[in-house]
């Protein structure tokens, strides 16, 4: 691989974030020993440098292709290698200052190739189908479920004969209605008697067998014939009563009457 030096030096001192940075201890090829370097890695490409203050990098690792591993060497205290599969290829070989440290490189490195990028982005690529699909089939279920609904509710207004509003204005009206007459609430109790109490009879219950409470018959009295209890002018149930008390005292004295009467013909 051939590279602009020029490019590569602008890249690495370019205002771009960098991915990792830090001081690795860096083992010479002819001199064997450990030198402390400031790395920098950006993308698959790894600069270090003499100092954190250079302005050029001194070197660059590619990392692509390339396998990170811990060293076993006891000498070497937190020390890695990376690799690369050419047999040829030149070892690379770290010191962190501390476990930690090493720990985080080795993560960093491990993951800074573009074939191991290309992996994450297809099990992404891959999660991201499912929850499409997952997506889809709960908003065919939803689709399926509010056709149901729809088809389910004209066969229940059929059955029952009546829509929402008329079934609710049906049992409003079915716990006031007895027989076809509506009991108005009163409106005040005085004495145990119910004011503004009436009887409205309407056309419910036709048809059905159920007729209102008959009409008391009018009776012959003395005086002729008594008002009807449910004429126009029958308002309340006090009128009601009245007309009964009256009925009922007419009624005593033509039993007293002729009690008397039966008293003196004996």
């Amino acid at each position: 691989m051939k590279l602009n030096e020029r490019s590569v030096a602008h890249y690495a001192t370019c205002n771009s974030p960098p991915d990792k940075t830090g001081f690795l201890y860096k083992k010479g090829e002819r001199n064997t020993a450990y030198h402390r370097r400031w790395f920098v890695l950006k993308g698959n490409m790894l600069f270090y440098f003499d100092e954190k203050e250079s302005r050029e990098p001194i070197g660059v690792i590619v990392l692509e292709g390339c396998t990170v591993e811990l060293c076993e060497s006891e000498s070497e205290e937190f020390a890695f290698a990376i690799k690369f599969e050419c047999t040829k290829a030149k070892v690379y070989k770290m010191s962190a200052e501390s476990q930690a440290a090493m720990e985080s490189w080795v993560k960093a490195l491990s993951r800074a190739s573009f074939d191991y990028m290309r992996l994450v982005v297809k099990e992404l690529e891959r999660q991201l189908e499912e929850v499409q699909e997952e997506a889809r089939s709960l908003q065919a279920k939803n689709k399926l479920k509010k056709q149901s609904l729809r088809t389910a509710a004209p066969s229940i207004q059929n059955a029952s004969g009546m829509g929402s509003e008329e079934e609710g204005l049906f049992f409003l009206g079915s716990s006031t209605r007895e027989n076809g007459v509506t009991w108005n609430k009163p409106t005040s109790m005085a004495n145990g008697i119910s004011k503004g109490c009436a009887w409205e009879e309407d056309n419910y219950g036709k048809g059905d067998g159920l007729r209102p409470p008959p009409v008391p018959p009018r009776r012959k009295t003395n005086g002729g014939l008594l008002e009807s209890p449910v004429s126009p002018d029958t308002e309340c149930f006090s009128k009601l009563h009245d007309w009964y008390g009256k009925e009922v005292a007419e009624l005593r004295i033509e039993w007293l009457q002729s009690q008397k009467t039966s008293a003196l013909n004996a």
